[in-house]
């Protein structure tokens, strides 16, 4: 299987839609407690780029919890086409990683680390004539960690406290395994994508922790 050519389907298939819905997870654990967790169950309009979310997030982190619902609908628009404004529909609260733009250098990196991964995605059929896209990556290299401790240390700045934990916590990092899995029809169309995070972190203590976050995407059709 020609792996750029059916990722480049996928992708075609997604931007050729007009709306797209589904429900978003994301749960953070540390040392097997969860401490936070965020259930969006969305819809938008590639098109009018309009947007309705409904959010629920739970909070469990230095000895406060906090729950909170809410549903929203609004209109972003974006420049470029509506794939540009996706990402702002499945986790309203959870983008804009920062403001700047970056320098060459950073965006080198970045180009150079997708590359490498498109190089070590594996896509293999299924029984059910599905395809399962996954990746593993054992260990990030240091100036792909540098670059997203910056950006998460600035968005951590400018959110509530709940994000705020999520990044607190991510930033921490020493170590862990990353992993992604999609599952797609024979039509390209995507159902569901799995985005997993294991490792370890230290707190001011120098006490270690174990660091666990899943995220979680399905789409209806």
């Amino acid at each position: 299987m020609n792996k750029l050519k059916f990722l480049y389907d996928v992708v075609q298939t997604l931007r050729d839609k007009e709306v797209i819905n589904g429900v978003a997870t994301v749960e953070v654990k540390k040392d097997q407690t969860k401490v936070f967790y965020v259930k969006n169950e969305f819809q938008k309009n590639l098109v009018t780029m309009q947007t309705k979310a409904s959010i629920t997030s739970e909070v469990n982190y230095e000895g406060k919890q906090v729950k909170h619902q809410s549903t929203t609908e609004f209109t972003k628009h974006c420049p470029g086409n509506g794939m540009h404004g996706m990402r702002h529909g499945l986790f309203r609260h959870m983008n804009h990683a920062g403001g700047r733009c970056g320098s060459i250098k950073d965006k080198l990196t970045k180009l150079s680390f997708v590359l490498g991964l498109l190089n070590n995605v594996k896509a293999e059929e299924q029984e059910d004539k599905t395809i399962l896209v996954t990746l593993e990556v054992a260990e990030l290299p240091e100036d792909i960690k540098t670059l997203l401790q910056e950006r998460m240390s600035h968005a951590e700045s400018d959110h509530s406290r709940g994000h705020c934990c999520f990044m607190r916590e991510f930033c921490s990092i020493e170590k862990g395994k990353f992993s992604f899995a999609m599952t797609v029809d024979k039509n390209y169309e995507v159902e569901k994508i799995v985005i997993a995070f294991d490792g370890a972190q230290r707190n001011e203590e120098n006490e270690q922790h174990l660091l666990d976050i899943v995220a979680e995407l399905q789409l209806n059709k």
